[in-house]
């Protein structure tokens, strides 16, 4: 697999999505992403390119994958099963407007260990949402991928030389993800 894999992909997400964008070297897939956003904000608001709401960013192309990224933002927000009934919004939506596209749900990324216990960026709700992500994919259109075991030190932290903030992985660390995905990719 290579990169024209990804030509018919769409990405959505926050700014994990956004860094992917800029650093991973997918040039040819779409990109709506920004910093900020969640999983309230992708369905209830204008908040895409030109002041798009997520319906009308979709409904101008035809993508064959659309993968998700969504989560860091809403940690304090909430519960485990609050998110995922909220995600599981965002989801349907995506379907009803890309019924073809293949699907994938990316884990929320975990934080430095520094990062999670000093903040509520704590990896322990982390891995529970991530828990309750896994639940929504189907493995016939819609797949769950879990990136952490790219990033992660042997604590199930993220690595801090990765990290410039403990949250975000560094700009030359974003190919390693694209690589990654690259390993799960379905092909119908």
């Amino acid at each position: 697999m290579d990169a024209s894999y990804f030509d018919d992909a769409l990405f959505i997400g926050d700014s994990h999505t956004d860094g992917f964008k800029d650093y991973a070297g997918l040039p040819n897939a779409d990109y709506l992403c920004h910093n900020g956003l969640t999983v309230w904000s992708a369905v209830e608001k204008a908040e895409f390119p030109g002041k798009q709401t997520l319906a009308q960013a979709l409904s101008g192309k035809h993508y064959g994958k659309i993968y998700l990224m969504l989560g860091i933002n809403e940690l304090g927000t909430g519960t485990a099963e609050s998110w995922a009934a909220q995600y599981k919004v965002l989801l349907d939506e995506v379907r009803e407007l890309q019924p073809d596209a293949i699907i994938f749900l990316q884990a929320i990324f975990h934080t430095t260990q520094e990062k999670s216990d000093a903040t509520f960026f704590k990896n322990s709700t982390i891995d529970a949402r991530n828990a309750e992500l896994q639940k929504l994919a189907d493995n016939e259109t819609v797949f769950y991928i879990d990136c952490n075991p790219v990033f992660d030190d042997s604590t199930g932290a993220l690595t801090p030389e990765y990290s410039g903030d403990g949250v975000h992985v560094k700009a030359a660390y974003y190919p390693m993800w694209r690589d990654y995905l690259f390993q799960f990719g379905v092909v119908r």
